[in-house]
């Protein structure tokens, strides 16, 4: 499982890299206060305008020590701030929960499911990245969980605040959107079906385009 989780990690950073997405870089406050602008009210809505839409993508994944990804597909609404998968792809996290069947058999057949979370913008922006229109924003989903019935069981995707790691620092379940793209890191701590949990604690990543 931990080369699993440094091989996700590798994938992660590549298809950042692709996307020309910089999650990976660690967050060890090189700008200085010079480059940092705080972003009005109506700046920051500007952020959640530029970032609504519906998107069509992949989520990546290693199956087990192969890359590979599915299909998602997500809403954003700056109305309300919300973004929304309406079939939100758990089946992949199969190779993540092998060791109990239980579990493994509820993501692999239950289906996608709804994803629903809150985006939150930034108060404060770096003004290289502003002046190229490069936004980022903090994704919560709600409750932090992700809740369906599979066989009469009650089961729970559950989310993590952040994932530490020692190549890469922190890494956060942030948005970031720059020319119609968007890509969005899922950090997904653990995964219960019934009675039986399984801790997953590994980062995910979305890639999509209006």
């Amino acid at each position: 499982m931990k080369n699993l989780k440094n091989a996700i990690l590798i994938l992660f950073c590549s298809v950042l890299a692709a996307t020309t997405f910089t999650s990976c870089l660690s967050d060890d406050n090189n700008d200085n206060n010079n480059n940092v602008i705080t972003l009005t009210g109506a700046q920051r809505t500007q952020t959640l305008q530029a970032l609504a839409g519906d998107y069509s993508g992949y989520l990546y994944f290693y199956n087990t020590t192969k890359k590979d990804s599915v299909e998602v597909d997500w809403k954003v609404s700056a109305s309300d701030s919300t973004l929304t998968s309406f079939s939100f792809p758990i089946s992949f996290l199969q190779n993540y929960v092998a060791t109990n069947s239980a579990i493994k058999d509820a993501v692999t057949n239950a289906g996608s499911q709804t994803l629903i979370g809150a985006v939150n913008t930034y108060a404060q922006a770096s003004t290289t990245y502003w002046n190229q229109n490069y936004y980022f924003y903090l994704l919560t989903p709600a409750n932090k969980t992700l809740n369906f019935t599979y066989n009469g069981k009650a089961c729970q995707i559950t989310f993590a605040d952040y994932m530490a790691n020692s190549s890469y620092g922190y890494i956060y379940p942030q948005i970031q959107y720059y020319n119609k793209k968007s890509s969005i890191n899922f950090v997904i701590k653990s995964v219960k079906v019934g009675d039986d949990q399984i801790d997953v604690n590994t980062v995910f990543q979305a890639v999509g385009s209006k």
